[in-house]
């Protein structure tokens, strides 16, 4: 399942790469709203998945790209990378919480 999840995730990536061949420089992070496939190479070059690639991009759509105080975003890739991790920190918490669920099961 997991090869296969690989797989499917490096096709979009090559999918994406056909699209962008001819944008090489607006990639940098710099380009607000950034194109969706430029998100993607760099949530997958994080060892991140599409998915949250994809959740990223859509809540920045909603927000408009713009701080909450309504300010424009300047640089995209801070926030990925800020996205990033708290998703994986949000990952960790979990673990340690179904761990402490599973050895001390009646607290």
């Amino acid at each position: 399942m997991a090869k296969r999840r690989v797989i499917q995730q490096q096709k979009l990536i090559a999918d994406y790469n056909d699209n962008l061949a001819d944008s090489t420089i607006q990639g940098m992070g710099y380009q607000i709203p950034p194109n969706i496939g430029h998100v993607a190479i760099y949530f997958y070059q994080q060892s991140m998945t599409i998915l949250d690639a994809q959740n990223f991009f859509r809540h920045h759509e909603s927000m408009e790209w713009k701080t909450v105080s309504g300010k424009p975003q300047k640089n995209w890739k801070v926030l990925a990378k800020d996205w990033i991790f708290n998703t994986i920190q949000q990952t960790k918490l979990f673990e340690r919480q179904e761990a402490k669920r599973i050895a001390f099961p009646d607290t």
